[in-house]
């Protein structure tokens, strides 16, 4: 029976393997060859089934546009979205996985009951890296040569996830607000903040960010989604927060606040910069 499922295994490789001859000729060969290993060999589907056991969280690929609410599809947000390649399902998996793993179980269990995994998601003719509701997140990925590399994925996972919790628990706003300069202030209007979420790669000064507590020109669009840039950094790049807050006064005290309200949560966070 093992030996059956290994030459089965074998087949499938070999033949992902000429079926991606063209797909080589387009992408990195590495990266493609890597995928389609990983898709043959990495189990995906019982990496699934253990992140369900363990955590209670479903992990859904096999999705259609409807999958997304109604009410995001709907004017005036008019959302689309595309499924996720299965060529790229197994890495992913994989790095979800891993990330999951900086969450205590029971927090999860609690807060979070689905990731949705697409190859595109666009909303008030926008693309989103990702999006939650309720319990629920809505991931983009696709191939490192599309600006998916893993710390890319786990970047969108552990945003969404400090929106859950932004949402489900008391987040210190006050306290948070009364750290930016005297003179800002966050987007107001939904255009406002589309605008602005739309700045947030341009490029800036960072220096001026900085010494204001902005870790990017995305934190100007809402005081949530200022957060989440703290909250993707302290566990993406937790070093480098690190590095910001010994030099800038201003990002130090909004880490300190990023790191107390996740303590709050649980104990059990191992938050260290």
């Amino acid at each position: 029976m093992v030996l059956r499922q290994i030459g089965y295994k074998i087949v499938i490789a070999v033949v992902l393997a000429f079926s991606g001859f063209y797909l080589l000729q387009r992408g990195d060969p590495l990266e493609l060859w890597s995928e389609q290993w990983c898709l043959a060999f990495g189990d995906a589907e019982k990496v699934v089934q253990e992140i369900e056991l363990k955590y209670g969280v479903e992990i859904k690929y096999d999705v259609t546009e409807k999958t997304i609410p109604e009410l995001w599809r709907n004017p005036p947000s008019n959302g689309t979205a595309e499924p996720l390649a299965r060529i790229h399902l197994c890495r992913h998996i994989q790095n979800l996985s891993l990330e999951l793993k900086k969450y205590p179980a029971d927090i999860l269990k609690r807060n979070l009951s689905t990731i949705y995994l697409f190859s595109s998601l666009s909303f008030y003719g926008v693309q989103y890296g990702g999006t939650s509701l309720v319990s629920s997140i809505y991931l983009t990925g696709g191939s490192k040569g599309e600006g998916y590399s893993d710390t890319y994925i786990a970047t969108l996972l552990h945003h969404e996830m400090s929106s859950i919790f932004y949402r489900a628990y008391q987040f210190p706003k006050e306290a948070w607000s009364s750290i930016n300069p005297a003179n800002f202030h966050y987007a107001e209007s939904d255009g406002q903040v589309l605008e602005a979420m739309a700045k947030g790669d341009a490029p800036s000064n960072n220096e001026i960010l900085y010494h204001g507590g902005f870790l990017s020109k995305y934190g100007h669009s809402t005081l949530e989604n200022d957060f989440n840039s703290y909250a993707e950094m302290a566990f993406t790049h937790p070093q480098q927060l690190r590095s910001l807050s010994e030099k800038y006064p201003s990002v130090r005290q909004k880490a300190e606040l990023t790191k107390n309200f996740y303590i709050g949560i649980s104990k059990n966070f191992s938050i260290d910069y």
